[in-house]
């Protein structure tokens, strides 16, 4: 009789869709994940287990998390939460979890831990250079030093965060490749008559966080602003609240696309937009640009972002290319089963270290 598969459970929290698209990457691994989420947000994103807090009086709020504590704890092997969240208020859970011989790891995605004193310190341009602050330093470090004391492994998204979390482990953001790709390649773009020297119109799309102080929105719109007055048939596309299973097209409508000029690193919306085989424009830290040198992104400051971006407009052929390496590069470094395979490994290395020789 073969063993049965490992049974994974990823929550509280769904941060940008990684626990759904990582627990289906770790199905077709062979384990046997689920999603869990506490609130189904505005996008429409929904994962398998949803226990819906927001509408509920926090005395009801409190029995619910405990009631689904009982009930999932017993049943999974392997617990992954995100954005410093778990079963309970204040990890009050994951002392018991590791009491019954359960293996939890932590994944940090961006503000719930980034250092904002050390960023603005060390580095000229960061997520927090121009944010109003809405991360809480003292809540930060009891949650870190929590997850490195209790979790059995660390992991953070995006290269920027490595500072901040000492000690962790990057694991690459995770995509759903093949519907992503296939939304690229059914809307190919036209060949458009040339005029100006341009072909045209020309679609520039970008989308902002929570806050469009992290990913330097405004310095994104003036650049565009700009070259508007050089090419009147330049479009530009302020994506917001758009719902989930509508991103893919919405992308694959536009020529260019610009993730953020602060950060560092390249998150989602970047590999959504090589997924499609769009060309994309971010900041990539120089110290860090060496760690992915296959990456076809083009980097640009607040500085430079109107330049790069000329550029990009007056050039159709690199577009394209840029385009097509992206979408190689995604396929090879974010398909959720690529991610899915290199995260079960990780499980069962722990499992293995747990059990001993």
């Amino acid at each position: 009789m073969s063993a049965r598969p490992l049974r994974v459970l990823h929550g509280t929290y769904e941060i940008a869709g990684q626990g759904m698209v990582l627990a289906a990457g770790l199905t077709a691994a062979g384990a046997d994940a689920k999603s869990l989420a506490y609130r189904v947000d505005w996008d429409g994103r929904r994962p398998q287990l949803i226990v819906e807090l927001d509408p509920m009086p926090l005395p009801v709020r409190a029995l619910a998390m405990a009631g689904t504590f009982l009930k999932l704890a017993p049943t999974f092997d392997v617990f992954h939460f995100h954005f410093g969240t778990s079963f309970l208020p204040r990890l009050a859970d994951v002392p018991l979890l590791k009491a019954m011989g359960k293996t939890v790891v932590f994944h940090f995605h961006g503000c719930e831990v980034r250092n904002k004193a050390f960023m603005r310190e060390h580095h000229a341009l960061a997520a927090c250079t121009e944010c109003d602050p809405f991360c809480r330093p003292p809540k930060q470090r009891w949650l870190l030093s929590e997850a490195l004391k209790h979790a059995d492994r660390v992991f953070y998204s995006t290269s920027d965060l490595a500072e901040s979390v000492p000690g962790g482990v990057q694991l690459p953001l995770a995509i759903e490749f093949a519907r992503w790709e296939a939304a690229g390649r059914a809307h190919a773009l036209p060949d458009a008559p040339l005029r100006d020297g341009v072909r045209g119109p020309v679609v520039i799309a970008h989308t902002e966080t929570s806050t469009p102080l992290i990913k330097g929105t405004r310095h994104v719109e003036a650049a565009i602003e700009l070259l508007k007055s050089e090419f009147p048939l330049l479009e530009y596309r302020h994506i917001k609240r758009r719902p989930w299973a509508e991103m893919p097209r919405t992308l694959a409508g536009c020529d260019l696309i610009v993730d953020q000029l602060f950060m560092g690193w390249y998150g989602l919306l970047a590999i959504e937009g090589m997924s499609v085989g769009r060309p994309v424009v971010c900041y990539l830290r120089p110290d860090l640009a060496g760690a992915a040198p296959d990456c076809p992104l083009v980097s640009a400051t607040p500085e430079t972002i109107a330049g790069t971006l000329r550029g990009l407009v007056r050039d159709p052929a690199r577009r394209q290319a840029l385009g097509e390496g992206g979408r190689e590069f995604a396929r090879a470094h974010h398909d959720a089963a690529i991610v899915g395979r290199v995260l079960l490994a990780h499980y069962d290395e722990l499992r293995a270290k747990r059990v001993g020789p």
